[in-house]
């Protein structure tokens, strides 16, 4: 098992073979990750739910009904007081958000999970717990890292790069020129604001890109899509996840 002192989580990556033998302490509310086995090509699939009910009834029930997931991540908090029913639904949706923008992920999942019961000011704690589950992601071999701004060199998926940029989010109002962007970062933390042409200012400077503006901050290559956040009221919305709407505006569906 895997403990997030900051967030107040407990994680615990299960083999197919073994979740017959999960002890009866993880029949608790939280989300998991149904992982499929990586493919040569370093892509792999995913499937992302929530367990009001019980994490270990809901993870064998999975057995039953889907072949294709080899490993299962299990999040639960490590409080005296778990998860409630509206939390584990905002915090699958933005799981689900997140491996939706990953470069190598590709989801399962129909449609995108969708609970909007939680109060906005809950929702700015949850987000603190995403970081951590990436990391843990990473960790075991499925990085959830979003793509940066431009296309890698040696590109392999389609997926890998989007072909978006801020502006194009600006021009659609997606993101409001003049906005205020945020460090979702605890380790970095920062401030910027985003110009009508989608430039990025952090301080006295502006910057191209949202990863050029992340990395001026932290001193290293940087992610800007996963490092800036929008604030809208008193939720933080990261821009990997502005993205993924602006391109469902695009397409003529929802996200």
């Amino acid at each position: 098992m895997i403990y997030d002192d900051h967030a107040a989580l407990c994680m615990a990556l299960v083999e197919r073979a073994g979740a017959g033998f999960i002890s009866m302490g993880w029949d608790i509310p939280g989300v998991y990750v149904l992982l499929d086995p990586i493919a040569t090509d370093g892509s792999w699939g995913c499937y992302v739910g929530k367990a009001p009910a019980g994490l270990r009834s809901r993870l064998q029930t999975h057995v039953k009904e889907k072949d294709y997931w080899s490993r299962a991540l299990l999040i639960c908090r490590d409080t005296s007081v778990g998860f409630n029913s509206a939390q584990v639904g905002w915090l699958e949706g933005r799981l689900y958000d997140l491996l939706n923008s990953s470069a190598d992920g590709a989801l399962h999942n129909g449609n995108r999970p969708s609970d909007e019961t939680l109060p906005v000011y809950e929702r700015a704690t949850l987000e603190s717990c995403v970081l951590p589950i990436s990391r843990v992601l990473r960790l075991i071999g499925y990085d959830a890292s979003a793509p940066g701004d431009g296309p890698p060199v040696g590109l392999k998926h389609s997926k890998t790069f989007f072909g978006v940029k801020l502006n194009q989010l600006v021009d659609s109002k997606v993101v409001p020129a003049n906005s205020q962007l945020v460090s979702i970062n605890s380790g970095w933390p920062a401030t910027a604001t985003v110009n009508s042409d989608g430039t990025v200012v952090v301080g006295e400077s502006t910057y191209a890109t949202p990863s050029a503006a992340a990395s001026a901050v932290t001193g290293g290559p940087v992610n800007g899509w996963e490092f800036w956040a929008l604030e809208d009221g008193s939720e933080r919305v990261p821009l990997s996840v502005l993205r993924s709407r602006y391109i469902g505006l695009k397409d003529g569906t929802k996200v």
